[in-house]
């Protein structure tokens, strides 16, 4: 581990590398907050410079997404902590009010940073209250060095080798097709041939949920970013959808696969085989298509396979070939057979998606 450590450290010592401008970007950023809060005389010096680690991110989008909602839950927390000090509602009631608090900090913290921070203020404002005849003040106090704490991080981000989400989009877009391509080439194996493990199809498919959550990170940083016009917003917005959809759809084929009623009739194995390998080729598409449109092949026929398939499964029906098949494979294949589909038509909306963020909607159309 230590070795690992070292070697990434010695990879990343360099000027040009991400992590290490982040690293002095935020060096920077805190050597000033621990400045202004010596000069400044702030009695609590230690929350100006947290609050700058806290809100500082990689990205300019980040930064700027998480230090409005610490702003916010700061300000709306300080507000209430110090309205229910003035009260004075007395210490039983303040001991209550404080556990339930910190109760919902660890209930919000995964789910809203901006309710989190508020009860987070409030609470520490409330316990300083019991203790303390001024308490109320460290509410005005807590704000103030938030804001500042927000200011000196925001001012580091576009300062000091500023990083905007929106130029890393291309690869995170690719990163994350890329891994729904991998965990559906391996879906489609298994669908064929039985020939992957569980194991494989689990890893594979938290693989591409975990590419899904970075690049969705990375849209809603980049929508925080000056710069986007507000139609450019919304495509992000709605092309990190479709590839929510598309995850979804995959996660639907595994639950399918996993049902174990057998793979395709071989009446339309041949069909169905054609219909996966043009799936991929369609991932593959898309893959290179986010990354270089400009250079990018031709866009794959999906829709002349699946309808030529799904004509083959017709005349296969009038054959009869379905007769003695039971219900429940009837229902699978029927099933993975829509799933496909829907995943084909969610991979060519993607497309127009990205060509409609680069290009605007009249070139798209």
């Amino acid at each position: 581990m230590i070795k690992e450590a070292l070697h990434t450290l010695r990879k990343e010592m360099r000027s040009d590398s991400p992590p290490f401008r982040h690293a002095v970007r935020a060096a920077i950023a805190i050597t000033v907050a621990v400045i202004a809060s010596r000069y400044l005389g702030l009695r609590h010096a230690m929350w100006l410079p947290v609050s700058v680690i806290v809100i500082m991110r990689p990205s300019v989008g980040g930064t700027l997404r998480l230090g409005w909602r610490r702003l916010w839950g700061t300000v709306l927390g300080a507000s209430l902590g110090v309205g229910i000090l003035i009260l004075d509602p007395g210490n039983k009631i303040l001991a209550g009010l404080i556990i339930l608090s910190f109760f919902l900090v660890i209930l919000l913290r995964v789910y809203n940073y901006t309710a989190f921070s508020c009860a987070l203020t409030a609470g520490v404002i409330l316990l300083l209250g019991i203790f303390f005849v001024d308490g109320w003040q460290f509410g005005v106090e807590r704000v103030l060095d938030t804001v500042l704490g927000v200011a000196i991080g925001i001012a580091a981000s576009f300062g000091v080798w500023p990083n905007m989400a929106r130029k890393n989009l291309r690869q995170k877009m690719a990163d994350l097709i890329h891994s729904q391509g991998v965990h559906f080439e391996k879906l489609s194996e298994s669908y064929l041939s039985g020939g992957v493990s569980e194991s494989e199809l689990v890893e594979s498919r938290i693989a591409a949920s975990q590419k899904l959550d970075e690049c969705a990170e990375a849209f809603r940083e980049a929508c925080a970013e000056p710069g986007l016009r507000s139609w450019q917003r919304e495509n992000l917005t709605r092309l990190i959808r479709v590839f929510v959809r598309m995850h979804s759809l995959l996660i639907a084929m595994s639950t399918i696969i996993r049902r174990g009623y057998g793979g395709p009739l071989p009446a339309i194995a041949d069909g169905m085989r054609n219909v996966l390998l043009m799936t991929q080729q369609h991932y593959a598409w898309l893959e290179n298509y986010a990354l270089e449109s400009e250079h990018c092949e031709i866009h794959p026929d999906f829709e002349n396979v699946i309808n030529d398939f799904m004509l083959a499964v017709g005349d296969a029906r009038v054959r009869g070939d379905f007769e003695d098949v039971p219900l429940e494979r009837r229902n699978n294949i029927s099933a993975f057979i829509w799933n496909i589909r829907s995943l084909g038509g969610e991979i060519a909306r993607a497309g127009r998606r990205i060509c409609e963020l680069r290009y605007g909607r009249e070139e798209s159309s």
